[in-house]
């Protein structure tokens, strides 16, 4: 998305993420996609032609968004850079946090390798109609496209070895249309600038709240539309039934930052999250706790690379709390488990302007 949502949206430990860094990240997450491509293809579909999204070009850009240390956006937007080629923006760099973590795995006998799982489509649905139901009645603060939007987060790491737990702050501040430069601020007091958008430079969604407002609220609609990719890469399928599998496998990181927005037109996020329950491969899992240690229930795309990032949600009404993840470090010595909940947002007119509440 344009914001990052979140996604986007990960360590004081780790230096700020440089070209090689970003680099290693792509690299990793596009053989994760060609592997899963191939097992598509391998499968049942052996001579697919263009336009599926593991064909997209993946690049990117040095000095960008900082939240690959822990950002828990997941896949929220691509740049279309050059005409042809697609650089993944403030999402590349969660990208290269999902190849730092793919040593990672649950413990023996910790929450996840015991529990049972639940029907992800019940949880994500009934996470939806919270949202509805809270949009009713509700002054939506709709920013102008020079406006940035602010957000606080909480961010829990605890070493899976030592049991060590540290929490520290989060703040970013997004350009609502990626027209100016933005600010994280991930591991406290060491921000850096997010370059806004280069001249033949966009994102797909498109950036800006108009973009944001003609998305569709019918999650079928919402999800073929998706499907298509950026200008020139591919077309909206007919059907669900016509998305590759390998398609699925990037279109849930999309869904999940629209689901997660914190600031979105009305209809949107549940939109979002009634296509995510539509998506094959989402598995819920009961009996996870939450960053607080609340009864949860955990929701993730059940494949190699992303069966670690969960959204979560209360185990009552199912109310979308936080993210919770695995992130081990790039020399696969520490591994971290690592929860992130939002604490405060708002619609702001400057960089690192604070609501005053």
């Amino acid at each position: 998305m344009d914001e990052m949502t979140t996604l986007r949206h990960m360590r004081a430990e780790i230096s700020r993420p440089g070209p090689d860094r970003l680099t290693t990240g792509r690299e990793r997450l596009q053989a994760a996609i060609d592997e899963e491509a191939s097992a598509s293809r391998t499968a049942s579909d052996p001579s697919p032609t263009g336009g599926t999204m593991n064909e997209v070009e993946i690049t990117g850009h040095s000095g960008q968004d900082s939240r690959g240390l822990f950002r828990r956006r997941p896949m929220l937007g691509v740049v279309v850079a050059a005409a042809a080629a697609v650089a993944v923006t403030t999402t590349v760099v969660v990208a290269g946090n999902i190849g730092d973590r793919q040593g990672g795995s649950a413990r023996p006998g910790s929450d996840v390798a015991r529990t049972k799982t639940v029907s992800a489509k019940k949880v994500l649905n009934a996470a939806a109609d919270r949202v509805r139901e809270a949009e009713k009645g509700a002054e939506l603060d709709v920013p102008r496209d020079d406006q940035f939007v602010y957000t606080k987060e909480t961010v829990k790491e605890t070493d899976r070895k030592t049991g060590k737990t540290e929490r520290r702050t989060a703040e970013n501040w997004d350009s609502v249309d990626r027209t100016k430069r933005g600010w994280v601020d991930e591991i406290g007091g060491t921000g850096t600038w997010v370059e806004p958008l280069g001249r033949n430079e966009s994102t797909f969604p498109r950036p800006g709240w108009k973009a944001l407002e003609e998305l569709s609220t019918d999650p079928d609609e919402l999800i073929r539309y998706l499907a298509k990719g950026p200008a020139g890469v591919g077309k909206k399928p007919d059907s669900l039934k016509d998305i590759k599998k390998q398609d699925w496998y990037m279109l849930q990181f999309t869904l999940k930052g629209l689901a997660t927005r914190e600031v979105a037109p009305k209809g949107l996020r549940p939109a979002a999250y009634e296509a995510l329950a539509k998506v094959p491969g989402m598995k819920a899992t009961s009996g996870v706790v939450d960053g607080k240690g609340r009864p949860a229930v955990g929701v993730a795309y059940d494949r190699k690379f992303s069966k670690e990032q969960m959204l979560l949600f209360d185990e009552d009404g199912y109310e979308y709390v936080g993210d919770r993840d695995i992130r081990t470090t790039l020399d696969n010595k520490k591994s971290y488990e690592q929860f992130i909940w939002v604490t405060d947002f708002a619609v702001v007119d400057k960089v690192k302007q604070r609501p005053r509440r």
